[in-house]
């Protein structure tokens, strides 16, 4: 088991925020502690089944899991507020970005995430990666965010890549389950990351 592309990859999809950057941390405090300013207190299980989903669909799945007074547009606005504070914390997940690098020119790269563009833009340029993906599909950019296959399929179509040649490297159940449902070779980095 390695995290080589397959000999049938003719192009590379990858997760960003727990797959290629080391930002799920600073998500789960930003979470927490706007659920504990609210005298909630979130499960940290219930989070990581959340890994995937669109900014949007967390802040709503946050609000009916605690019963939350909050709108999600209201929550998230207080999470990225406390996101963008501790930006500088963010780094690279090397195994993962090591692989990105090395097939940078010699395959097409894209990025396939649920996060909002401005929030994807700023986290590839802070970890210095933004040049080597030539398409990246956000959140804001379909209709149905993972598990739906849409992201992934929206990566081919940019990159001109039928779906079944397309290797997507992921750390959630809800994107390896996107990849499937595209027809693309879904690997799990989690075997991979360094332990804490």
């Amino acid at each position: 088991m390695s995290l080589a592309p397959s000999p049938r990859a003719k192009a590379l999809i990858f997760d960003l925020d727990g797959t290629l950057v080391d930002s799920m941390p600073l998500h789960w405090h930003s979470w927490q502690t706007v659920c504990q300013r609210r005298h909630a207190s979130l499960s940290h299980q219930f989070f990581l089944s959340l890994t995937g989903k669109s900014s949007l669909e967390v802040a709503d799945a946050i609000i009916a899991n605690l019963r939350l007074n909050a709108s999600a547009q209201q929550l998230l606005d207080e999470k990225n507020e406390i996101l963008y504070a501790g930006l500088d914390s963010v780094g690279e997940i090397s195994v993962v970005a090591d692989i990105a690098r090395q097939f940078h020119g010699r395959l097409p790269l894209a990025i396939g995430t649920g996060s909002d563009s401005h929030r994807a833009q700023l986290m590839l340029q802070r970890t210095k990666l933004l040049p080597l993906f030539g398409v990246i599909v956000c959140a804001n950019d379909v209709e149905n965010h993972k598990p739906a296959p849409d992201t992934f399929l929206r990566c081919a179509q940019l990159m001109g890549i039928e779906p079944s040649q397309c290797q997507v490297y992921e750390d959630g159940d809800l994107g390896l389950r996107a990849a499937r449902q595209a027809g693309m070779i879904a690997t799990d980095v989690r075997p991979f990351l360094p332990k804490n």
